[in-house]
């Protein structure tokens, strides 16, 4: 078995791309790629003109992670969903997602349901509370197919995220809320 995986190192850059929830409560952990590099992908998210952003990129290899969005805010993420979800983006390419990331990936994802009070379940369509990959929102979530349609690698990145859940050991803070 793999040496436990913990939660990186994590700058912080405010995004402009951000709003209010508006007293909703969130029952939702989106999952997405960037389809792109790490920095790159937090200059995109924090470009205006994009109007886009998630709460948190976490790098390539896993080791660092940025901050855009403070938790308690609203990031632009999913259209529909924007309001209820805390989002995750994992930098790269969908099909060429490390596992080194996915694990730390998972391990952020365990966070955050850990942090919310919600179940380390697959939500398949978002209505549930749990976690989901941004595909398996559809149309109203803005029509994406991240992280990935595969459905054995999504399946794996599910085990990884009750695992995590399940070991626990959560630190106190991870990022401003």
């Amino acid at each position: 078995m793999a040496a436990p995986v913990i939660l990186p190192p994590l700058r912080k850059r405010l995004s402009p791309n951000r709003s209010s929830r508006h007293g909703q409560a969130v029952h939702l952990v989106v999952v997405h790629d960037t389809e792109g590099g790490y920095a790159g992908s937090i200059a995109t998210l924090c470009d205006p003109a994009r109007q886009a952003s998630a709460h948190v990129v976490v790098r390539e290899d896993g080791n660092e992670a940025t901050q855009l969005v403070p938790w308690g805010e609203k990031a632009w993420a999913c259209v529909a969903f924007n309001s209820v979800s805390d989002n995750i983006e994992l930098a790269g390419f969908h099909d060429r997602l490390g596992t080194h990331e996915l694990r730390v990936g998972a391990r952020v994802v365990a966070f955050r349901l850990h942090k919310r009070g919600l179940p380390a379940r697959w939500s398949r369509d978002g209505k549930s509370p749990g976690f989901t990959r941004h595909y398996d929102l559809g149309a109203a979530g803005g029509g994406h197919t991240d992280p990935t349609t595969r459905l054995l690698y999504w399946l794996r990145f599910v085990a990884l995220v009750k695992y995590e859940a399940r070991r626990g050991h959560f630190r106190q803070t991870w990022g401003v809320d």
